[in-house]
């Protein structure tokens, strides 16, 4: 696809910032081209309860953490669309209404989804499933190199790789 026909693809697309995921406490918000980003980081984090934000040039997302008992998502992203001078979403534009995922992949999401809830709920939201997959494997990395010899790459490293390309391609879509 040439730079042109997506210039025009942009220039047709909403003006909206998107939800790309809802979880209490985290909260990824997309953002399309031509958007104001200027300051955004500074502007999110000086609103009360949130405890950080991330930008990604490469995903047009901004990763916002904050404390769910002070401040909502629906406060969060207003705040986004008015700095970047963008429409806030419909609520029917959420993060749980049907998107375009492969039916796999959503499936995958899904199942993934609840159980980083469930881990979250049983760590009474001190671990979630991220940091435990990141602990563990990083755990065995560390008991594979006092073992002696490295050895080929294992099952372990090719599920983490496999992690990694689902997660960029397929988990979230750019709309």
């Amino acid at each position: 696809m040439s730079a042109v026909t997506r210039r025009d693809e942009w220039a047709d697309a909403p003006r909206a910032v998107g939800i790309v995921h809802d979880i209490p406490g985290r909260l990824r918000l997309r953002l399309p081209p031509g958007a104001s980003i200027a300051g955004l980081n500074d502007v999110v984090d000086r609103l009360n309860g949130a405890q950080s934000s991330v930008w990604s040039p490469r995903t047009r997302s901004l990763l916002i953490r904050y404390d769910a008992s002070i401040l909502t998502p629906e406060e969060i992203t207003r705040t986004v669309a008015e700095h970047a001078d963008l429409e806030v979403p419909s609520s029917s534009d959420g993060p749980h209404a049907a998107d375009d995922r492969p039916p796999v992949a959503a499936a995958v999401v899904g199942v993934f989804s609840d159980l980083n809830d469930r881990v979250a709920r049983g760590t009474r939201g001190h671990l979630d499933l991220p940091i435990v997959l990141s602990v563990g494997l990083a755990l065995w990395a560390g008991r594979q190199l006092l073992r002696g010899p490295i050895t080929a790459l294992s099952w372990t490293s090719a599920l983490w790789y496999a992690h990694g390309l689902f997660r960029d391609y397929h988990a979230t879509r750019e709309h």
